[in-house]
């Protein structure tokens, strides 16, 4: 049966569990303004409060999770050829990419500005949580076992954008990652920020964090680490 905790020091008292749950198992707790497991044999395991939840405070467990297959590239694929069809962005001209980039450039940075004002430190949180959320659609890094085999998977998804290098030491839980071509730095340099020390990298190191983390089931946090270039960092077991 699924067992749900809810971590009461972080609870905002936003009640979004308690609005999104279709089984009614929260109620919120009039005298502190919190939410409440008031009915967890009601649960049917759909993780809606889990994934809603913008403090990371609820957590589910003793669940299995649906992993969505749709999203696996060779699904992809075939679909495509069912439809006779091919992605749009084989069809785009040089020019449409540039052009593409340059907006997606200006959005990012302003995006990673606005985070930052609005959040502050808590920036690092926005970074983790879509790492997390990236996994859930890259269902394909979950076949690996080890921290090694998910970074292979890993690196046949993001290569083309994100070309690194990984020294994995397993038995110490840390993993060091070295980027030789990143997508984001172009960005960065565009925007008169330094690599590795802008907004929108230190997003991405949680990113990463995130995701490998999702993807491991582990929780790692980030270390800086002499990379011999300003794209590195380390990924350490938060033991």
């Amino acid at each position: 049966m699924p067992t749900i905790e809810i971590e009461r020091a972080g609870c905002r008292s936003c009640s979004l569990c308690f609005d999104v749950c279709p089984t009614d198992v929260f109620e919120m707790d009039a005298g502190e303004g919190v939410a409440v497991v008031a009915r967890p044999d009601d649960c049917v395991g759909c993780a809606s409060c889990e994934y809603v939840c913008p403090s990371r405070c609820v957590s589910l467990s003793e669940v299995e999770r649906q992993r969505p297959f749709h999203r696996l590239e060779e699904h992809a694929t075939l679909v495509s050829r069912l439809l006779q069809q091919s992605p749009v962005a084989a069809s785009l001209s040089a020019a449409e990419v540039a052009s593409a980039l340059r907006d997606v450039s200006v959005r990012l940075v302003a995006l990673g500005e606005s985070i930052t004002d609005t959040i502050g430190r808590g920036q690092k949180v926005v970074g983790r949580k879509a790492g997390q959320q990236a996994a859930a659609h890259l269902p394909e890094v979950y076949e690996g076992g080890s921290l090694t085999d998910v970074l292979g998977r890993v690196r046949q998804r993001l290569g083309p954008s994100f070309e690194f290098q990984a020294d994995v030491a397993e038995d110490e839980g840390r993993v060091d990652l070295r980027f030789r071509s990143c997508a984001l730095a172009r960005v960065v340099r565009n925007a008169g920020q330094s690599e590795g020390q802008a907004v929108l990298c230190a997003l991405f190191h949680e990113y990463w964090a995130g995701l490998l983390g999702e993807a491991t089931q582990r929780v790692f946090r980030v270390m800086p680490v002499d990379s011999g270039g300003p794209c590195g960092f380390r990924l350490a077991v938060n033991n």
